[in-house]
Parts: C-alpha cells; structure tokens; sequence
C-alpha cells in the first residue's frame, strides 16, 4: 500500500492533530512530507480520496486503541491482580484502582484527537464530492462517534472539536464540554446519520451496519435505554450475518495468534462471530512506541507481567464449572465436559494399555489460562491470560486482531437487556442457545435466579468468561452501576486497593494536558 504521510505536531492539548492521506495501491511507503503541502481542499477530488482519508481514521484509531481499549475497559474491572513486582508501575495502578493524574500511558490522550481530527476532515470534505460515496462518510461518521464515545466513558467530559484543526492557535484551549452535550449533539447525531449513509452490511476491519449497530447498542446500554438498545441489538441478530462458532477449537481459533510450540504468531483469529476489529499487519512499519502494533502481546503475556488472572476470577469459574469429577458429575450429570486426555495404565496383567479419560471443566478456562491443562504450572492468581498466545514474543511482531464487536457479546448482551425488559424466559432462551453452542450444561430457572438481580449478575457473570480479554468488563460494570458494589469489597482486602467512589468511577486527566491548556480542569475526586 502506497501511503502519504502529512504531518504537523501541534503542541497545546498536549495533543498531535495529524492528518495521514493514503492512496490506495499496492506499493510500499513511499513519500512524507508536511501537512501545509497538501490542501484538503483540493486533495478531497473523487471518491478514491475520500476513501484514503477514511482509511488515513483507521490507522489512527489502530494508535489510540492499541493499549488503551484494555487500559480502560479491561483491567480497572476484578478480573486481573497485579502480576510481578516488577512490572509497569503504571499498568499496576489499574489493577487496585488507584489511577493517577501523572498516569501518561493510561491517560494522555494525543492519539485519540489525532483519530477525532482526521474524521473531522472526512466528514467535512467527503460531501464536496462530486458523487461522494455516501459509506465512506458514514464509515467517518462512525469513527467519530465511536471515539467520542470512548472519551465521554473515560473521562466524563472532554474538549469538544467537530470542525478540522489544520494549524496550532488559540482554538485549541477549550474547556471540557459535558458528556451529555457530547452525547445528544455529536455521538447519537453521528452514529444514526453512519446508519443513514450505509449501505455495506459487513466487514471484519471497518464499520459497516452490523458494528454500527453494535454502536448503537453500546451508547443506548450506556444511557439506561435498554428498548432502544434492544432494537439495534435485534438488527445485528436479525442481519444473519452471524453465527456462533459450536466446538472448542473454533472458539480458540476466534482469538489465537500462536501456533503453540513457540514458533511465532499464526493470526488465525477467524471465525462466524467476528462483527467488528481493529487489524494490525507486519507489513506496517512498527512506527514510534510500535504504534502500528497491537497492545495484546505487551499486556497479556509478556515476559514480565502487570496483569494476571484474579483469584476472584479463577474461583468463580472453578466454582461454575467444577474441575473434579465428583463436583462435576454433582452438578451436571447429563453433561459431559468438551475436553478428553489420553491415560495409560497397567491392566490386570500387568500391560500398559491406554484409555479416554475427561478433563473435567469448561474448556475456555483451559484456553484462557496459561498452562492450560496442566494445572500445576502456575497457582491461582499467578497464571497470565493465554487466549491469544501461550508463549512469549516480542511485541514488534504483534499483528494481533482486537476484538471490539463479537456476536456472543450481542447475544449475552440481549439476554441483559431481555432480563431487564421482564422478558426473563427469552433471556434464559438466548443463554442456554448460547451455552449449546459452547457445549456446556444448560442453565436451569433456578440457577438463573429469582429476581432481576440475581439473573442479571448471572448473566454479567457468563460475560465475563466469555469475553475475558476482549476490553469489556470493566464497562460491563459501569453499564449496571455494579462497579462500585462488586469491585470493593474485593479493594477493601487488596493490597494497595483504592475503593471506588462515584467520582472515582471516571478517569483524570493527564497532568501534562492540564499544563498545555489553561481551560482544562482536573476530573472530581482527583
């Protein structure tokens, strides 16, 4: 791919508003030159640039969520404990929920503007076009929306720019604009004008209907508009563009990027269940802090970790699903757990002969936890997430796929919101549909729960194993204002833990950013 590089640092905000243009043809970079020669006036011709500003946003967002999609969704939530002593101090103040204001990695937000003014260019200049492709813009609308979606879920409030920022000035000092003038005034308008515009139903790396969709469900969830929520998860449902994957080699192959011995990252990572991903591709220069890479190898299993599986975590799956086979056969016994091992043992002669036995537990756990089967290789609480890769690799070569949409996500999310809409029965329907697909027991009325709480949390409990790692639990309990009530008892008993207040439930701001613009004020509570 032949890529033009426009670059112009623009130092107030503490951010870099930058404009990358690409053409799209299949020849390497070739050319860098500064943003002042090139006029988006005339470089918005035709159709092909317009797609290459569209594409200028992706490459954008694949910086600005590289680490902070796990950053912020991820790891401030009771799946992960600190992982070593020497780990990144930074990461570590996720995990006991003691973020501060000099917390750059986590907070400093110049890779989000760049994304945010890049989509302002597209979505200015796209509708001067003679003929303008009307996707590409709602492709633009819908990056735009995303991230200021992401910011308002962050933060609370941040300054607000809708229009191209081509030169540093005075326009650059703003204040923070509420989260809900953000939300009625740029996120719902765009996210609804994205779905106006598109035509396209699905692509695995760019917004089409289906991950607008998704979108949709996720602000409306955000909002406590469960009707609203419900109808665009349908949309996504009723598109039938997607499907449960129904054997636990599909599933690991949804995510893995490893092919097991150590040999190096695979990227399989296909499958029916993915609606929406961030791509990253070794063909791409790393580029400064391995901005063209994903953040899964540095986060999940590096060598030294900042994060690994909580006791919380662990307990509650063993305790779900037994891993003996006298808990197990107890609790389910017309099931028979996924997973086999050969045994040999010595017959009433004396022979070795070799048999089938069970692994008794719910196979994701195995793939999700490092060491898999075996146990004994690492101690609960001490065991680093391997659903992505089970061995250790140089970040450099991380073209790992970051999962933002997957269709069990909608699924055990409709179930959320059905149970919230007194449809409970339907809720209970789409859980078991989703644990035949698993080939796990089905769950009965009574483990469900009696009440709206108790299947709520039993439902937000299944997402939680189910979507371990993929950046959402953490928004989980904020959507249903659980995050205060599940995370502290457990902050209470960790060592360093901050309990959470209401306040505390947003992000500060980045001391830098504070310094770089007067207008700013720092986030309550902080």
């Amino acid at each position: 791919m032949k890529i033009i590089r426009t670059t112009k640092y623009l130092s107030s905000l503490g951010i870099a508003l930058m404009l990358v243009l690409f053409s799209v043809s299949c020849e390497d970079l070739v050319d860098e030159s500064p943003i002042s020669e090139i006029d988006p006036d005339n470089f918005f011709r035709n159709n092909a640039d317009a797609q290459a500003s569209v594409i200028g946003i992706y490459d954008a967002m694949q910086a600005a969520f590289r680490l902070k999609h796990y950053y912020w969704g991820e790891f401030r939530g009771d799946s992960y404990v600190n992982g070593n002593e020497g780990a990144n101090a930074n990461n570590i103040e996720l995990t006991v929920n003691n973020v501060t204001s000099g917390n750059g990695g986590v907070l400093r937000w110049n890779d989000f503007y760049d994304m945010v003014n890049r989509a302002n260019f597209a979505i200015t200049n796209i509708p001067n076009i003679p003929g303008f492709d009307a996707n590409l813009l709602g492709e633009a609308q819908a990056l735009r929306a995303y991230a200021y979606f992401q910011a308002i879920r962050v933060w609370g409030s941040v300054p607000l720019f809708t229009e191209p920022v081509e030169a540093a000035g005075p326009e650059l000092f703003r204040p923070r604009t509420d989260a809900n003038t953000i939300i009625n005034e740029i996120i719902i308008p765009d996210m609804l004008a994205a779905e106006e515009n598109m035509g396209l139903v699905r692509d695995p790396y760019r917004f089409t209907l289906t991950s607008i969709w998704a979108l949709q469900a996720d602000v409306y969830g955000f909002l406590g508009d469960d009707e609203n929520a419900r109808e665009a998860l349908l949309k996504v449902v009723n598109s039938g563009e997607f499907s449960l994957v129904t054997d636990a080699e599909a599933w690991q192959n949804l995510f893995l990027n490893d092919d097991g011995e150590g040999g190096g990252p695979m990227k399989m990572q296909t499958g029916p269940e993915l609606i929406m991903s961030i791509g990253y591709s070794l063909d791409d220069v790393p580029g400064s802090g391995n901005r063209n890479r994903a953040g899964i190898f540095n986060l999940f299993f590096a060598g030294i970790p900042s994060f690994t599986l909580s006791p919380t975590l662990e307990n509650k799956w063993r305790e779900k699903f037994p891993l003996d086979s006298l808990g197990w056969v107890t609790k389910y016994p017309d099931t028979d757990p996924v997973l086999t091992q050969e045994i040999v043992f010595l017959d009433e002669n004396g022979v070795e002969q070799d048999s089938i036995a069970p692994i008794y537990g719910d196979y994701r756990f195995f793939f999700s936890r490092e060491g898999g089967t075996n146990l004994d290789e690492r101690l609960i609480g001490e065991a680093r997430l391997a659903k992505y890769n089970k061995n250790n690799y140089n970040q450099i070569f991380d073209d790992s796929d970051m999962v933002l949409y997957r269709y069990a996500g909608i699924l055990l999310y409709l179930a959320e919101v059905e149970n919230r809409l007194n449809n409970a029965p339907r809720a209970l329907e789409i859980l078991n549909e989703f644990r035949t697909a698993r080939q796990l027991p089905l769950v009965t009325e009574a483990e469900f729960g009696a009440t709206e709480d108790e299947r709520e949390i039993f439902i937000l409990d299944e997402r939680q194993l189910e979507l371990i790692g993929e950046g959402q639990r953490w928004w989980d309990l904020r959507r249903t204002n659980r995050a205060i009530e599940i995370l502290n008892p457990i902050l209470n008993d960790l060592d360093g833990g901050v309990p959470l207040t209401q306040e505390r439930l947003l992000f500060p701001i980045f001391d830098e950013h504070l310094i770089d613009n007067p207008e700013l004020t720092q986030t309550p509570g902080y």
